[in-house]
């Protein structure tokens, strides 16, 4: 009875040879009890994948036990046999989750941008304050590490540096490198555009794409950028920096200056064929929520000119 039992679990009777067999197992409660034993050998060690050491262990629990079949001690030692086969059977089975995984970098690079007609303010971890102006970029990384902050520019930003004599900020633009230790500034960097640094606060110096020119320092109200070599100005208020607040100043700008940024604010392009318009200065602010078209509209009823819109190739055409 033992070998079919056996025969039984390893799948090779026929179907009715099954049934007799069932037959007899609820017939004989000493067979019932055998039967009931085998089973929960089968269904335990079924549960993991087949392998090489769990199946030699099963097989030679099995011709052990039918040595030892009426021996209560031997009951007992063969449930413990049966959990050591289980407990080998686990440990195969988990080693592929016990692996180490590879632990997350603990600094990587972050970015933040700016659609069109919005702006952003945000916190580094540094402690530094950034306002990211519309259609603009900002990568910087999770943490600062190492002998400086470094974060890089495309677009026009405001940042209020926290101090840190130890570690200073630089501000990679593309054409080139400001730093600083701690301070208010602001740089005006789209692609395509002389880069513009503004001080408000503090003190920066500017680092030349040249190899031959030393870094220059500029000091509060004054401004920087690159020709073919360094320009500087300086300004009297800071209503330029009023796109913080989502409003946009123009103090005596010629026109085709305020269409540039406002080609650059608002992701359009702007063609004006009008030359003598071109030359005319403005003074003006409007809000950054009016929108592109509000603002050309305002700007018509102080000197007249047409509008053409073409929203296929989002351009504009103004004489």
């Amino acid at each position: 009875m033992e070998e079919m039992l056996q025969k039984y679990f390893a799948e090779e009777f026929t179907p009715l040879e099954k049934r007799e067999l069932l037959d007899a197992v609820e017939k004989d409660p000493e067979l019932r009890e055998e039967f009931c034993r085998m089973q929960n050998l089968k269904a335990v060690t079924s549960l993991f994948p087949a392998s090489s050491d769990a199946e030699t262990a099963t097989t030679r629990l099995l011709k052990w036990k039918r040595k030892t079949r009426h021996s209560t001690y031997s009951r007992i030692t063969l449930y413990a046999a049966a959990m050591l086969v289980v407990g080998f059977a686990l440990w195969g089975l988990l080693q592929p989750l016990t692996r180490t995984l590879p632990e997350e970098p603990s600094s990587y690079m972050m970015e933040v941008t700016t659609p069109s007609n919005r702006t952003k303010s945000f916190r580094l971890s540094d402690g530094t304050i950034v306002w990211l102006n519309s259609q603009s970029v900002l990568r910087y990384p999770n943490k600062f590490s190492g002998k400086e902050r470094r974060v890089e520019l495309i677009g026009e930003a405001f940042f209020e540096v926290a101090p840190n004599q130890e570690m200073p900020f630089i501000v990679a633009t593309g054409q080139y490198d400001i730093r600083v230790l701690g301070t208010k500034f602001n740089v005006f960097a789209y692609k395509d555009c002389n880069v513009k640094t503004s001080l408000v606060e503090g003190s920066l110096e500017v680092i030349s794409p040249s190899p031959e020119s030393d870094p220059v320092r500029i000091r509060p109200n004054e401004s920087i950028e690159w020709k073919n070599g360094w320009q500087r100005s300086y300004f009297e208020d800071n209503e330029f920096l009023l796109w913080r607040d989502g409003i946009y100043a123009f103090n005596d700008v010629p026109f085709i200056e305020i269409v540039n940024r406002l080609e650059l604010y608002y992701n359009t392009t702007i063609i004006v064929n009008n030359e003598e318009l071109q030359q005319y200065r403005f003074n003006a602010k409007f809000r950054q929520d009016d929108g592109l078209e509000s603002i050309l509209k305002t700007m018509r009823k102080i000197f007249r000119f047409k509008i053409e819109e073409d929203k296929e190739t989002n351009t504009i055409k103004i004489e």
